[in-house]
């Protein structure tokens, strides 16, 4: 059975995407719009369900090694975005790095370890430029 915290990181990174200020179109520069999500770290289990953003839509895919990372380009008007990962058969004291990049420039990152149990869950976003 799959972790139940998947499917509560998949709404509420579903529900963060969707909410976002309204921002002055006619600002002079616009820096990248290449976002790139990225999860490196020591687990050696089997699968990690990761659950992520693009463009105000939600995606939910299974990783099965590490470095994993997905990158794509950023509407106008999406103003942040993010990610989570669970796992539930790492070694305890694993760890996972969540990173979101907005072009070449790191935005956020979080570092999650798995219990006693082997149950990794982390969750990122970030705001974008």
């Amino acid at each position: 059975m799959k972790n139940p915290f998947i499917y509560l990181f998949a709404v509420f990174m579903t529900a963060a995407s969707l909410t976002s200020c309204s921002g002055d179109d006619d600002k002079g520069s616009v820096s990248s719009r290449e976002i790139k999500y990225e999860i490196t770290g020591n687990y050696s289990g089997s699968n990690i369900d990761v659950t992520y953003t693009e463009n105000g839509g939600g995606t939910t895919t299974e990783v099965s090694q590490l470095p994993w990372s997905m990158t794509y380009t950023a509407d106008n008007d999406t103003y942040a975005g993010g990610f989570s990962a669970s796992a539930i058969d790492a070694a305890p004291g694993e760890k996972i790095k969540l990173s979101v990049y907005q072009g070449s420039k790191l935005k956020k990152s979080i570092e999650g370890t798995a219990d006693s149990d082997g149950i990794i869950v982390a969750s990122v976003s970030a705001s974008f430029d």
